[in-house]
């Protein structure tokens, strides 16, 4: 099986490559950049100096502040994992924002509010950039709901284990109610709905195996908590017996000598490196080999 090193080495379940974190990071301090021009030209006299009037300092202050929202967020968009459709979705927002301020050059000042003897359309520019900053702003919930989910995915914990001796059974169902799965009313909810944080020690369950024949083990596993901290269930003293051998392992591809996680367009995938190809499912061919 792959080992961690050569994950980390190979970029096997990178995020993102080193291009795009780049590109992210630089969208971001740009935007940032820009908001923060556009709030200092509109609140003080710093236009005055570079020879601009009033109404010209709110108008680029205005347009960079208005482009310097949706680059920030796409910024933090691009930092993140996300399917094509939510990508797509975000550069739809982002663009519509960016045509709301274009829609806000043409406007201001003399169709904007307060100006007498002309149409306003200032209602029309700001509902067209609301939609598109509001969009993009979605895209990146969305993102890093789909991160916290993957790290803390809740639900019940399973693992079945093949031993000579004891049979162990742990279970911890239950997550945190929330959207996208992140908590996001709080980490400690109310009711009588179980949770990891306020599931009943009862539910964990210890049952005593067939000393003679094979037992199986459903548990062994960690319950994680919400605020990331890993809480660890053991079995009592009195139910825990030396297991002095272990059978053969299942054999399947995870464990054989020849697999290795590829990139391939981009995406990871299982391979095989004696036969050099990649791989469908986990089955096991008849030139598997125990990775020790």
């Amino acid at each position: 099986m792959t080992s961690l090193t050569d994950v980390y080495e190979h970029g096997v379940g990178a995020v993102a490559s080193r291009r795009r974190r780049y590109f992210g990071l630089a969208l971001f301090g740009v935007g940032a950049v820009m908001v923060v021009a556009g709030i200092v030209l509109a609140t003080t006299g710093v236009g005055e100096q570079f020879g601009l009037a009033v109404y010209e300092a709110r108008e680029l202050a205005g347009v960079l502040a208005g482009l310097g929202v949706p680059a920030a967020f796409l910024g933090s968009f691009a930092l993140l994992p996300s399917s094509r459709r939510t990508q797509a979705a975000a550069v739809i927002g982002g663009s519509l924002a960016v045509f709301g301020v274009v829609l806000f050059r043409e406007a201001y000042p003399y169709q904007w509010v307060g100006a007498a003897g002309s149409t306003d359309f200032t209602l029309p520019v700001v509902v067209v950039y609301f939609l598109g900053a509001i969009t993009t702003v979605w895209c990146l919930f969305l993102a890093a709901a789909n991160v916290k989910r993957r790290n803390d995915p809740g639900g019940t914990v399973k693992m079945e284990v093949t031993e000579e001796g004891t049979t162990r059974i742990l279970e911890v169902s239950g997550s945190v109610p929330g959207f996208g799965g992140v908590g996001l009313f709080g980490t400690n909810p109310e009711g009588e709905v179980e949770t990891q944080t306020n599931v009943d020690e009862e539910n964990v369950l210890y049952d005593r195996g067939d000393q003679n024949g094979t037992a199986a083990s459903d548990g062994g596993a960690a319950a994680q908590s919400v605020d990331g901290d890993a809480t660890v269930e053991t079995l009592p003293d009195e139910v825990v017996e030396a297991v002095n051998t272990r059978g053969q392992p299942d054999q399947y591809c995870g464990n054989c000598e020849h697999f290795k996680y590829v990139r391939v367009n981009g995406n990871i995938r299982p391979g095989c490196t004696l036969h050099k190809e990649v791989m469908d499912d986990m089955e096991p061919c008849d030139d598997w080999a125990a990775n020790n």
